[in-house]
């Protein structure tokens, strides 16, 4: 029984196999620190949003303008016999929308940025100029009644997701005249915000040229919709870093340690919309399929990074676990499984050092005090594990390595798999390298 017991210890002790096992336990116990610190990742940068929404509120909200465009009332007459065969009647007023057959957008923006607390917030004013010429109305398609048009009652409109946001009073120069224009969209009841003017006009020419200057606050993105039978649109800042978003790229741009300079031409028959409609038989939504326009990033999303970092956690603790095994099978020297757990841990704290940092040093330079700050207590723990300098050095070494490995993961992203591929490929190779001459029959 003795033998036996003996025997089981001595298997215990020198199992290979069993040794993996536990040390994938281990590896799998420390998941649920990492997991942790996902977690506090997630919640700051909830907290980064909320901080934003609320700089935003009082500042002001992406903004995304849509227009500008004639809106004609119109009478529907529809026509039935009564119960006695008498003739009735009944006229109904209804909108037809009209855009403009050229437009040119020339938005100068001038960015910067605030803090709440600790949060860098992005906003922005843009002063925008708006100019073009529209054709006289054209109802023939539709069949309708010329005299059931009603022109003295055309408007003028725009809409701008943040109103609230206007900075000047704006007055529309429309053929020589002067309109100041109010708030809402007016009678169309286009449940939008924005501004409109009463033309009040009998629309005897055939071409009417108009012009708007607005300035506008707002944050984090500005997108237009080019409204019009051919649009430009022009778009200037200070921002160095932006990201050109909706449906079409900019035609032209230049981008620049001192901002950028966007310019689009658009065309109508690339549109997912016709250039005049009625407001009964058109959903209002399809004019946000065509938007154009930029997002003011962060060139290092610091929590995002920091969350793309954990997901390599697993890798990390593999490769570096493994890289003490394959010490424990050359020198014959057991490492404790709490001493693996303690390193796991030390190697976690670096997620957690590094979303620490990131908020207050930016993340190039959190990257690199975690780093070194983990590699130098991975290190030290590592020789007074193995008592020997050269494979202690040799994982703070590897460690080091893995680090900066990491860092150009996160720096890629075009290349990012084919690296990571690569590199996994790599460790295999060397682990198997080391463990070539190993008897594993003996274990």
């Amino acid at each position: 029984m003795e033998n036996l017991t003996t025997a089981f210890r001595q298997w215990w002790n020198n199992s290979a196999f069993l040794r993996i096992l536990f040390i994938g336990f281990v590896i799998l116990l420390l998941q649920i620190p990492i997991s942790m610190i996902s977690n506090q990742i997630n919640e700051r940068q909830w907290t980064e949003q909320d901080a934003i929404a609320d700089v935003a509120q009082k500042w002001g909200q992406a903004q995304t303008l849509l227009g500008p465009r004639l809106v004609v009332p119109y009478y529907k007459v529809t026509t039935w016999k009564n119960k006695h065969g008498q003739t009735e009647q009944s006229r109904k007023k209804r909108y037809a929308s009209f855009l403009a057959d050229e437009l040119t957008i020339d938005a100068k923006i001038d960015n910067q940025t605030r803090y709440r607390g600790i949060f860098k917030v992005p906003l922005y004013q843009s002063h925008i100029g708006i100019k073009g010429h529209f054709k006289k109305p054209n109802f023939e398609r539709w069949e309708i009644d010329p005299k059931l048009i009603l022109w003295q009652q055309a408007e003028f409109i725009f809409e701008v997701s943040g109103a609230n946001s206007i900075q000047n009073s704006i007055e529309l120069n429309w053929n020589k005249k002067t309109y100041a224009m109010e708030t809402g969209l007016g009678e169309s009841n286009i449940n939008a915000a924005g501004f409109n003017a009463l033309l009040a006009d009998n629309f005897s020419k055939d071409k009417y040229s108009f012009d708007i200057q607005l300035t506008l606050n707002g944050s984090e993105r500005l997108f237009i919709a080019p409204m019009s039978g051919l649009t430009q649109i022009s778009m200037s800042s200070n921002w160095p870093d932006p990201s050109f978003q909706g449906y079409k790229l900019p035609n032209q741009h230049e981008v620049s340690p001192d901002g950028f300079h966007a310019q689009w031409n658009i065309p109508a028959i690339s549109l997912s919309y016709p250039q005049q409609w009625l407001h009964h038989d058109f959903e209002h939504s399809n004019l946000q399929h065509s938007l154009v326009g930029v997002d003011f990033i962060s060139p290092i999303d610091t929590y995002s990074m920091s969350e793309r970092s954990t997901k390599y956690a697993l890798l990390f603790l593999l490769l570096t676990f493994a890289l003490i095994w394959v010490f424990e099978l050359i020198t014959k020297q057991r490492v404790h499984l709490m001493q693996y757990l303690f390193l796991g841990l030390g190697m976690c704290m670096f997620y957690l050092l590094l979303l620490a940092f990131s908020e207050h040093v930016g993340f190039t330079w959190a990257y690199v005090i975690a780093s070194a700050l983990v590699v130098t207590m991975t290190t030290t723990y590592a020789k007074a594990i193995v008592k020997n300098n050269k494979y202690a050095f040799s994982i703070g070494g590897v460690s080091l390595a893995l680090y900066g490995y990491l860092y150009t993961l996160l720096q890629e992203q075009s290349y990012a798999l084919l690296i990571g591929a690569l590199g996994i490929f790599l460790s295999l190779a060397i682990i198997m390298f080391l463990t070539r001459k190993i008897d594993w029959f003996a274990k």
